[in-house]
């Protein structure tokens, strides 16, 4: 904080060192430059416009204002659950509603008749309990992960649901080409030293690790060759 108190009492540099987003815009107007043919021109200039709207730029100014975060925080992770959101949103709230009703009814009565058979209330408070404490970490367990961070992802497999995918890091700038393959709904990445990452297409908000890949295959991929 005093940093950013003191720092218009210091004198400005002539040149000051540009923001991370003028960077970008910097690289891409250099591939821009460099591009061979219309389409991929076109598109360097759709991904700086992007970019370069006024919703980022306000963006980027008021990342620049704050005190320095730690880089290890800038983070994404894309994770494949163990179970299906959906089965386990479902089973924690019914054991939590089994739990709170015995409780409740426990208060009145220990025991209940439920098809002819007699129950200690507290008993199905407790196993109703251990049943929500258990979906709940079962729904912290990942079979796969994705973590972004501004330089580039790494990727890791646990269990046996995707043991056979090549995993590890990758800088961005490494970066080269992305291919679907449909038969098992993998997505490659293919790297510049012809390394392969795959990843499971089910990832949880999947739609956005992939924009975010082909917007960086777009900077540093491959081009088409020029006719």
């Amino acid at each position: 904080m005093y940093a950013l108190y003191c720092q218009p009492m210091n004198p400005s540099p002539i040149n000051p060192e540009p923001g991370d987003l003028q960077k970008v815009l910097q690289h891409i107007d250099q591939l821009i430059a460099q591009a061979t043919d219309e389409a991929t021109r076109a598109e360097l200039l759709g991904l700086r416009a992007r970019l370069n709207s006024p919703e980022m730029r306000d963006m980027a100014r008021e990342l620049a204002g704050r005190r320095p975060s730690d880089p290890e925080s800038l983070v994404l992770e894309f994770h494949d659950p163990l179970l299906p959101m959906v089965v386990t949103a479902t089973g924690c709230s019914i054991a939590a509603a089994t739990c709170l009703f015995a409780i409740v009814d426990g208060f009145k009565s220990s025991t209940a008749v439920m098809v002819g058979n007699e129950l200690n209330l507290w008993m199905v408070a407790v196993v109703a309990g251990a049943f929500t404490a258990m979906v709940t970490a079962l729904s912290f367990m990942r079979t796969f992960s994705v973590r972004v961070d501004t330089t580039g992802m790494a990727s890791r497999s646990t269990g046996a649901r995707w043991r056979r995918l090549h995993v590890g890091a990758m800088l961005w700038k490494d970066i080269r080409s992305l291919k679907e393959r449909l038969d098992d709904r993998v997505l490659e990445v293919r790297a510049a030293g012809g390394e392969i990452f795959e990843i499971p297409m089910r990832l949880v908000n999947f739609a956005i690790l992939r924009q975010h890949l082909e917007n960086m295959v777009r900077l540093y991929g491959d081009r088409p060759a020029s006719g």
